[in-house]
């Protein structure tokens, strides 16, 4: 039988020396306890705010329309509830969305029976949950690389599939979304009644408590019978199925469906989730919390239409709530265990083994030797497929292509290699490079001191990353997905989606000059490669990195100024950031706001694949470079062959995923020979004992 979960809010009461029979007083401080209950002061908050600057806010219609339009959101994020409370996340429910109202959109134009169009629309999105779920609880992927993948293949699978085009003529009876029950819209229905189902089943079953034994201590819930991966591939199955119902909500409601179906959908439904009191870490949070939350938010984009403020923001806002509502959950589960330190996931795995050499070569790892396999053999079969390819113009032409995900793969070596991740980079950049363009622009700055106040903007978010991550106790995971969508929204705020041209000639030769036959931006990677790969592999501050990453808590023991070099790194990722905008800036001449959108995938694939572990303590510079250079290789080789680019963003998820399994396999092998490396022993370093992290 699963074990009884205490709620948050008795937890809190107990905590602060009160009984949960106390005083009138004590009652009410337990009920504003409640986030549900917060979210409905919020919700008033907004109502009677914004009413008193446009009555027309709190019209019946108006009011109507918000709960409508947050109905597919909020049955999307009951799903995301599930998965979050088992302590993992799913990034790729907007792809899926895109994908399953694609299916009902073409079967019904092809005259299929209504019936078997949104059966088979659930189905598609089951499907896309079970893979999901096989792939964490089986392949032992982390949730986050897995759906960041998928998320990848469904998205281009999408585009080469529909070629872009919308789809049109769709039946009459498709419409459902616009009907009524009892006088009731559809979606308001179906989002009352799955949320009244899942919410039921989530506190009165057994089989849904195990969803919070899970995620509140996993091998305890283990130790009690439960099985943690059967409960995994169980919710994101739902989770699936869900999105599957969500699309339907979505797709009928309009004449005509895109393919690039309502982009941003993942960030909304986290973000709905999160505020609605669900624990990014897991183990605690309602459905009744998660639709509140959705609800909540659409009102508050509606609340800034209503208030003239440009649509650009909505991105800051979201960002903004989620680290609020995370900040607010760290502190409480703080004061609920007493804790006096920072609650913090520690990075890596303890006495993770290191990478097996090659041949024994102490240079050379068996990640790279088989890196450097396939990489020849791509390269030999890509000049066969295009005699265009193997040509030292094309080849050197590609270093200017890879250069910024090249500059923001360094830092994120480190920073994977420490146990955390930073799906902020490309926001960082596209602010990094606004804020260059804008400073040149509009305030007269000269061009370099617009270049450096552009990388120093961006250094700066990445120190505020840090920041929250290391002394405020944020999970890097969660600060790095609200930063891409606070810095992606200051980005779009800052520019109003405009774009700075005009710049001298002259800078264009940091983007797209030479030196010697040589591109610029060779001489530039040359160095940050070989710098980085000295101070990984041959200095104290490498051989801290690989000691925090491996087991954090030793470390800390051991004295290791495990805060500082944390905050040092995610620091670097913002400055690597800036450097990158500059370049990136420099050769297309232009500046704009949705600059390395989806960048973050490439730099991730690029160093996983390259053999760092992404659950810490493993990984090289080297295996870096040569997974940049592998996967920009590739991309170009399949565009000359005629490949569309589409089938590149298959590739990169593709080769993310499989690489994590390959990284899986030679981690056993590892262990079962028991390797050790000298690089990953704790380094025989003195510092401060009693450093505050």
């Amino acid at each position: 039988m699963a074990p009884k979960v205490t709620s948050r809010d008795h937890a809190d009461l107990v905590a602060s020396g009160a009984s949960p029979s106390g005083s009138a007083a004590w009652r009410w401080l337990a009920l504003l306890n409640q986030q549900e209950t917060v979210l409905g002061l919020a919700f008033l908050v907004v109502l009677f705010g914004v009413t008193m600057l446009n009555r027309g806010f709190i019209d019946p219609n108006n009011l109507i329309d918000i709960l409508y339009n947050s109905s597919y959101i909020a049955v999307a994020a009951i799903g995301m509830t599930m998965v979050i409370l088992c302590g993992h996340i799913d990034i790729s429910v907007g792809a899926a969305l895109g994908l399953c109202a694609t299916v009902a959109g073409k079967l019904a134009v092809a005259g299929v029976p209504l019936i078997v169009v949104f059966a088979a629309t659930i189905l598609t999105g089951g499907l896309i949950g079970l893979i999901n779920g096989f792939l964490v609880a089986y392949g032992r992927i982390p949730a986050i690389v897995t759906t960041l993948g998928m998320a990848s293949i469904l998205k281009g699978g999408l585009i080469l599939s529909t070629g872009g085009a919308w789809i049109y003529d769709l039946p009459a009876n498709f419409a459902i979304s616009r009907q009524h029950v009892l006088g009731i819209p559809v979606p308001i229905c179906a989002l009352l009644l799955f949320g009244a189902v899942f919410a039921v089943w989530l506190k009165y079953s057994a089989s849904g408590r195990e969803l919070y034994a899970v995620g509140g201590n996993a091998e305890a819930a283990r130790l009690s019978g439960i099985s943690e991966r059967q409960v995994t591939l169980r919710v994101f199955v739902l989770n699936g199925l869900l999105v599957g119902i969500s699309s339907i909500l979505y797709a009928t409601n309009f004449t005509a469906i895109q393919s690039n179906v309502a982009p941003g959908f993942e960030l909304t439904v986290i973000t709905s989730t999160v505020i609605g009191g669900v624990s990014i870490l897991g183990g605690s949070g309602t459905v009744v919390g998660a639709l509140l939350g959705g609800i909540l938010l659409q009102t508050i984009g509606t609340a800034l239409v209503f208030l003239h403020i440009r649509a650009e923001w909505f991105q800051t806002v979201q960002g903004s709530l989620i680290l609020l509502t995370i900040l607010l959950d760290v502190f409480r589960r703080r004061r609920t265990a007493g804790a006096t330190g920072v609650v913090a996931p520690t990075g890596g795995g303890a006495g993770q083994a290191a990478s097996p050499k090659f041949l024994n070569w102490r240079w050379l790892t068996l990640q790279e030797a088989v890196l450097i396999g396939v990489l020849v053999v791509s390269v030999i079969l890509l000049s066969f497929a295009s005699d265009r390819f193997l040509t030292s113009a094309n080849l050197l032409n590609q270093t200017r292509f890879l250069s910024e995900v090249a500059l923001l793969a360094v830092p994120m070596t480190f920073i994977i290699i420490l146990g955390g991740i930073d799906l902020s980079v490309g926001s960082m950049l596209a602010l990094s490079a606004i804020i260059l363009g804008f400073s040149w622009q509009s305030f007269g700055l000269p061009l370099w001191m617009a270049v450096l106040v552009g990388i120093v903007g961006a250094g700066v978010a990445g120190f505020l990353n840090g920041l929250a991550i290391v002394w405020l106790g944020v999970p890097p995971l969660i600060v790095t997905l609200a930063t891409l969508a606070i810095y992606r929204g200051l980005s779009l705020g800052i520019s109003e989606s405009r774009s700075v041209h005009g710049f001298p000639d002259s800078f264009a030769f940091w983007g797209s000059g030479e030196v010697g036959g040589l591109p610029v931006q060779l001489y530039l990677l040359m160095v940050v490669v070989v710098v980085s790969g000295v101070v990984l592999a041959a200095t104290p501050l490498g051989r801290c990195i690989y000691a925090i990453g491996n087991n954090e808590t030793a470390a800390r023991f051991a004295g290791l100024r495990v805060g500082r070099i944390k905050l040092l790194a995610y620091t670097l990722s913002g400055l690597m950031a800036g450097v990158a905008g500059f370049i990136y800036t420099s050769r297309v001449t232009s500046t704009r706001a949705d600059a390395a959108t989806g960048l973050e995938l490439d730099v991730i694939a690029a160093v996983v694949f390259g053999g760092t572990s992404i659950f810490g303590g493993r990984g090289t510079i080297l295996g870096t470079a040569l997974g940049v250079i592998t996967i920009q290789l590739l991309k170009n080789g399949l565009q000359l062959a005629g490949f569309r680019g589409e089938a590149t963003v298959i590739l990169i998820g593709t080769v993310l995923i499989l690489s994590i399994l390959l990284n899986q396999l030679l981690e056993k092998r590892v262990l079962a020979g028991g390797h050790v490396s000298k690089s990953t022993r704790t380094p025989p370093i003195q510092h401060e004992p009693n450093e505050t992290t």
